[in-house]
């Protein structure tokens, strides 16, 4: 497995110039740091993150989910998190990747599979011990890098070995449950996804709860075991990653953006934008322009 690791970390080395480096492979995305950061709040879509060197952690809530280099970690359902690289050198730097996880691909395996497993999980991400099933075809997708000719037919290959290699592993009640309807987690799956799409709407925790037919009460209690936040919470930390996003493309005044993106009082917007990001939007912008220069 060691040897799989390093082999990893040198094509890693050779490909990711920045901390954050987009592929050739849709949804596999590379990350290195030369030193610890500060935590940056952001949106996890369903991937799988596995640390080759260093450590990062990774904040719900309360709930802090340290990944270490022997480590890797799924999120099945959208999770709004606080990150942060802990360990990390200009020596030994910080290496990572994701890859976007697939839902229909999780359904199409599950339904290919006699066996099912019955055990229930309500978390939306966990962490598990690396292993060589899953270092080996992460190698090899990697590896695609340096073959851009094959991706187009191989990647996908590999990338179902991924996801059936979680669903066969240490994780897999936690995979197999977003895959398949009915369960608490596809449920809060569902109710994730169409805040997202949504963000901007109005909504009410019955509605959300009759989407996904539960009633309230479970439906709150879930909603908070599995992402970290109230549906109400998780619903304003999208609007403000969004309104974010927005202002630092710049065009646009936060009072619109505000607007924009579901709030109807921007003196609240402001309120919510410095709690969240600890800094007001019009400071934001100014220090990310000044940054630039």
């Amino acid at each position: 497995m060691e040897t799989t690791k390093r082999r990893l970390i040198d094509h890693l080395r050779a490909h990711c110039r920045g901390a954050k480096q987009a592929t050739a492979v849709p949804g596999l995305t590379l990350f290195r740091s030369d030193h610890p950061t500060e935590p940056v709040r952001s949106l996890y879509n369903p991937r799988i993150c596995i640390v080759l060197q260093g450590r990062k952690q990774i904040s719900l809530d309360r709930t802090r989910l340290d990944v270490g280099p022997n480590d890797y970690l799924v999120a099945v359902i959208d999770l709004p998190v606080s990150a942060n690289i802990t360990e990390a050198t200009p020596l030994e730097p910080h290496f990572s990747l994701t890859l976007d996880l697939d839902a229909e691909l999780i359904v199409d395996i599950l339904f290919e599979e006699e066996s099912r497993d019955g055990s229930s999980e309500t978390a939306g991400a966990k962490t598990a011990p690396q292993n060589e099933d899953i270092l080996e075809p992460f190698e090899r997708l990697v590896r695609l890098l340096d073959r851009s000719a094959d991706i187009r037919v191989i990647a996908p290959l590999i990338k179902r070995e991924i996801h059936y290699r979680l669903l066969v592993g240490s994780l897999s009640a936690l995979v197999r449950q977003s895959g398949t309807a009915g369960t608490q987690i596809s449920r809060i799956a569902k109710a994730t996804a169409w805040i997202k799409a949504n963000f901007n709407k109005g909504v009410s925790v019955a509605d959300l709860a009759q989407m996904t037919g539960m009633s309230i009460t479970s439906f709150h209690r879930a909603f908070k075991s599995a992402t970290g936040s109230s549906p109400l919470q998780f619903r304003t930390r999208l609007r403000l990653h969004e309104a974010r996003r927005r202002l630092l493309l710049g065009g646009s005044k936060a009072g619109t953006i505000a607007f924009e993106v579901g709030y109807d009082n921007q003196s609240q917007f402001n309120r919510e934008y410095l709690r969240m990001f600890g800094v007001s939007p019009l400071s934001d912008v100014t220090l990310n322009h000044d940054d630039g220069q």
